[in-house]
């Protein structure tokens, strides 16, 4: 493949990411207000105060939206197309009826103006820093000689430097990893240009990354640690950060979230004025190295984290800057976010995706879970890691155990059934269902009373509706502040976490709406990231999927994904009603 047409492709893919973006956004901008409120695409601002030269507080009205910690708002007062006054604000933090937002604006105006105030999704225009990566990589010999032939599958990986490898193992064994994680560590520090590390839930993916950059600092290498979320970098550095590595955070000061103390945070790498002159790790998004942030800096190897959930384009900022690159993702959780993807669309826009089946001779699988015990790992192991990925370490035969007296749900939290499968009990619901969240709340209350802490318990749904029903109705039973010790989220925003007790709330059940939108609530990818967050118990509340079920749609993938679905509900049923079923 001709450089010209890869170079051309990536441009094709930004454009329409970018039109698709601002599509959707206008569209949402479009609706009335009020039926905006209804369904939480806009929230109601009761008052704004000025905070300082940077912040706003907010204090919301009383109906609940979607937004969460870190998505971008516009303030306006009913169109935002016309009177917005503040643009591409960041919700930084959220409490009982109040944001803090963090954004540009004219404090004159903002103490003049009188309410009512809303406040709208927003985006910013991301195209320019994609214009100047692949017009770098196209007229740069990194980016023709390396990036290029990388992305085309015509560049030898074959290449591992032997006796970096044999050290970069014998280190890794010392440290007590197992077989395949000394392995990914060993490939990370000695593959010439490229190592993919697939790290399925709870394999120790942050562990590895964390010694493979010590032992690059060790050798005097600049590494860039960068992914497409700042919790994703922060959790990273603060695994580095243990291993005395000089390490800093480049961002700005909104994006320490989950940062440890141990990591210096700087608006600029310039600004470290102590920075060695070779061998440190800093910590960023690949949207800094086209900014004042990181633009001067290179670096030797640049590693990224939840790779495959990053786009090539998205890649390439970051890969522009280095000659060797280490990728450690999944691609059997969850892919980037295309808006201009057809629901049909199978292409995989992950660079990890490409890479990994591009190399499989500079690739590893990391194959012992240290989250889930032996019966919860089971299933996903069969269904996405071809079987081979074992429960392993203190978690393996663990089980819930609750000491409840009441009988109400005794067979559900019955420690012989580490997975458990409760039809959801709402006629005809869609996006969400005030019966479906009531039992959440009350399976939660059951095991609270058992003395389960409520910081080990997590709610997984589809949709943000039907999470901010459960939020207000465990609120309501434990109080603002308790409650938000239960996470209680989407898919998306659960992936990298873990809980003792997960409770995945599918909640649809209306048949034909199951079928438009079974791409979605049944992607495999989506699945897997769901089941895989608990330790030991699962209860997953869901559609009981009549056995001739079956889609309109004849694409053989959505058949095969109700297929898997019907399989997990089966194997619940089965663990009920045998007990130890795997043995």
């Amino acid at each position: 493949m001709s450089i010209k047409k890869i170079l051309d492709d990536l441009r094709a893919f930004v454009e329409k990411e970018h039109k698709a973006n601002f599509a959707k956004l206008h569209e949402i901008w479009q609706k009335p207000t009020s039926q905006k409120l209804e369904s939480g695409e806009t929230q109601g601002i009761f008052s704004i105060e000025v905070e300082d030269k940077k912040h706003l507080i907010l204090t919301l009205g009383i109906e609940e939206s979607r937004f969460r910690e870190g998505d971008m708002i516009c303030l306006h007062r009913g169109n935002p197309n016309l009177d917005a006054f503040v643009r591409q604000a960041v919700i930084e933090a959220e409490s009982d009826g109040e944001w803090l937002i963090r954004g540009e604006f004219d404090e004159a105006v903002i103490r003049s103006l009188e309410g009512p105030y809303f406040a709208d999704t927003d985006v910013m225009d991301l195209k320019p820093f994609f214009d100047t990566a692949l017009d770098d990589i196209a007229s740069s010999s990194n980016g023709r000689n390396i990036i290029i032939p990388l992305l085309a599958g015509e560049l030898d990986t074959n290449h591992i430097f032997t006796d970096n490898f044999d050290n970069a193992a014998d280190f890794a064994e010392n440290e007590g990893l197992n077989e395949k994680q000394t392995q990914a560590v060993a490939l990370g520090v000695a593959a010439k240009y490229l190592a993919c590390i697939q790290g399925p839930p709870g394999t120790g993916k942050t562990r590895v990354i964390s010694l493979i950059a010590k032992l690059l600092v060790s050798e005097g290498q600049r590494v860039l640690i960068t992914s497409h979320t700042h919790m994703a970098i922060n959790n990273a550095l603060n695994k580095i950060s243990e291993e005395q590595v000089p390490v800093i955070k480049v961002g700005a000061n909104s994006t320490t979230k989950g940062l440890n103390d141990s990591v210096p945070q700087f608006n600029s790498g310039s600004d470290w004025e102590d920075r060695p002159d070779s061998g440190y790790a800093i910590g960023a998004t690949p949207f800094s190295t086209c900014s004042m942030r990181l633009e001067n800096f290179d670096f030797d190897t640049v590693i990224f984290d939840e790779a495959s959930q990053i786009t090539v384009p998205l890649a390439i900022m970051a890969m522009r800057k280095a000659k060797r690159f280490v990728f450690v993702g999944d691609h059997k959780q969850l892919p980037p976010v295309v808006l201009s993807k057809s629901v049909l669309d199978e292409t995989s826009y992950s660079v990890f995706s490409k890479l990994i089946l591009q190399s499989p001779e500079t690739s590893v699988m990391l194959s012992e879970t240290y989250r889930m015990n032996q019966w919860l790992a089971h299933w996903p192991s069969k269904q996405y890691y071809q079987s081979n990925l074992v429960s392993t370490g203190k978690n393996k035969q663990r089980r819930l155990s609750l000491n409840n007296e009441s009988k109400q749900f005794s067979e559900i939290y019955s420690n012989n059934h580490p997975f458990t499968f409760i039809p959801s009990p709402g006629l005809n619901t869609r996006t969400h269902s005030d019966n479906e969240a009531k039992l959440v709340t009350d399976l939660i209350k059951y095991a609270s009373t058992a003395n389960l802490a409520l910081k080990d318990i997590g709610v997984v749904t589809p949709y943000r509706n039907h999470g901010k029903l459960i939020r207000k109705k465990l609120a309501e039973n434990f109080g603002f502040s308790l409650s938000k010790d239960i996470v209680t989220d989407t898919v998306e925003r659960m992936q990298g976490q873990e809980r003792e007790l997960i409770i995945i709330s599918m909640c649809s059940t209306d048949k034909q709406f199951i079928q438009s939108v079974a791409h979605f609530l049944f992607q495999p990818e989506r699945l897997n990231v769901a089941i895989t967050r608990p330790t030991v118990k699962l209860i997953l509340i869901g559609p009981e999927l009549p056995e001739n079920f079956t889609l309109q749609n004849r694409q053989s993938n959505i058949h095969e994904y109700i297929a898997a679905y019907k399989d997990l509900v089966k194997t619940a049923w089965q663990v009920r009603l045998d007990g130890d079923v795997y043995g």
